[in-house]
C-alpha cells in the first residue's frame, strides 16, 4: 500500500503565530538569501567556544598565575608543631662488631653429653632377635671383659670405667642394637674388628652375643694400648701399659687435646689406629676430639649408675 494515500489523523499544520514564528519566516524562510542563518550559526558557535574555554582552562589564582589542580576539597595544615627530625643510631663498625674482650667472652657451650641412650635411630638401624638385655646383665660383662687379660706376656691396666663410657657412647648399652655401617652390640664390633680380634688372640668372640661382643671391645681396647704405648709413648715390648693417666700436661691445653696414650686409644677405638698414628705422625691433633672429649666426659659423670 502507498504511504501517501493513507488518510491522515494528524489535524491542520499549527498556527505559526501561535508557535511563536513570524509569518514572513514562515512563507519565506530565507529572505535574505541566507544570511541571517548564517549569522546565527556563527553567533552559536562562538558561544559553543567561549563556554568550553570557560569549563577547561585551569583557574587562575589573584595575581594571574594558574593554580595548583590538586583536591577539589582544600587541606589545612594541622597546628600541631612540626616534628622533630629523628636519626637512626649509627651502626656499629666493623671492628667493634667483631672484636670482643677475651676476658669478658662467654666460654661456648658444647653440645649435651649422651647421658641417656638414644631412643630414635636412623632407618636403616636394625636389631639382633632376643632383645636387648638388661643393664645389670650389661654392666656385668662389661666389668668381666674389662678384668680379662688378653696378651699373654704384657699387662694393660684400665679402670672398667673407660669400657663402660665407651660402650655408652657407642650404643648407649643397647646389646641388640645393629647400626647402618655394620657395628653390632653394647660396643659396635665391626665384622673385620671381629675377625681381626679373633685371629690376633686366637680367641673365637662372636659379636652377636652381649658377653662375647663386651669381650671383643675389651682385646680391642688393650691391643690399641700396646701399640701405641710401644709405637709412641716409650713403652717396652712386652710391658705393662697403663691407662689412668689423665693426660694433665699443659694448662692452656684441654685434656682431650693433649697428646697421650690415653686419648690416643679412646681416638683410636672410633676412627680407627690408622687415622690416629697418621695424626702422630704429622703432629696434628686427633681428627675426633668431640668423641674424646664425650667419652672422658662419661668417665666423670658415669651416667650408667643407678640404671643397672
Amino acid at each position: 500500500m502507498n504511504p501517501s494515500s493513507e488518510p491522515s489523523d494528524a489535524g491542520p499544520p499549527p498556527d505559526p503565530e501561535e508557535v511563536g514564528l513570524h509569518p514572513d519566516l514562515v512563507s519565506n524562510p530565507d529572505p535574505d538569501n541566507g544570511t541571517g542563518t548564517w549569522l546565527v550559526v556563527f553567533v552559536l558557535l562562538f558561544a559553543s567556544v567561549a563556554v568550553a574555554v570557560f569549563l577547561f582552562m585551569p583557574p587562575t589564582s589573584p595575581d594571574g598565575t594558574p593554580a595548583a589542580a590538586t583536591s577539589a576539597e582544600p587541606t589545612t595544615e594541622s597546628p600541631g608543631p612540626e616534628p622533630e627530625p629523628t636519626t637512626s643510631p649509627e651502626a656499629p663498625t666493623t671492628e667493634a662488631a667483631t672484636t670482643a674482650d677475651p676476658e669478658t667472652t662467654a666460654e661456648t657451650t658444647g653440645p649435651a653429653l649422651p647421658t641417656e641412650p638414644p631412643s630414635v635411630h636412623p632407618p636403616c638401624t636394625t636389631y639382633l632377635d632376643g632383645g636387648a638385655a638388661p643393664a645389670s646383665e650389661v654392666e656385668a660383662a662389661l666389668d668381666e671383659a674389662a678384668g680379662t687379660q688378653f696378651w699373654t706376656n704384657s699387662t694393660v691396666e684400665f679402670s672398667p670405667d673407660l669400657l663402660k663410657a665407651i660402650a655408652w657412647m657407642e650404643s648407649g648399652w643397647q646389646s641388640d642394637i645393629v647400626a647402618c655401617d655394620g657395628g653390632t652390640g653394647l660396643m659396635q664390633i665391626q665384622p673385620t674388628t671381629e675377625k681381626f680380634v679373633n685371629q690376633r688372640f686366637e680367641a673365637d668372640f662372636d659379636r652377636e652375643d652381649a658377653d662375647e661382643n663386651a669381650m671383643l671391645g675389651s682385646a680391642q681396647l688393650q691391643w690399641l694400648a700396646k701399640y701405641f704405648a710401644v709405637n709412641y709413648f716409650g713403652g717396652e715390648d712386652p710391658g705393662a701399659y697403663s691407662l689412668d693417666d689423665d693426660c694433665s700436661r699443659d694448662d692452656a691445653v684441654p685434656d682431650h687435646q693433649e697428646r697421650c696414650l690415653l686419648n690416643s686409644v679412646i681416638s683410636a677405638y672410633q676412627a680407627g689406629f690408622g687415622t690416629v698414628e697418621a695424626a702422630l705422625d704429622a703432629g696434628t691433633g686427633y681428627t675426633n676430639l668431640q668423641y674424646v672429649e664425650t667419652v672422658r666426659a662419661l668417665l666423670e659423670l658415669r651416667p650408667w649408675e643407678g640404671s643397672a
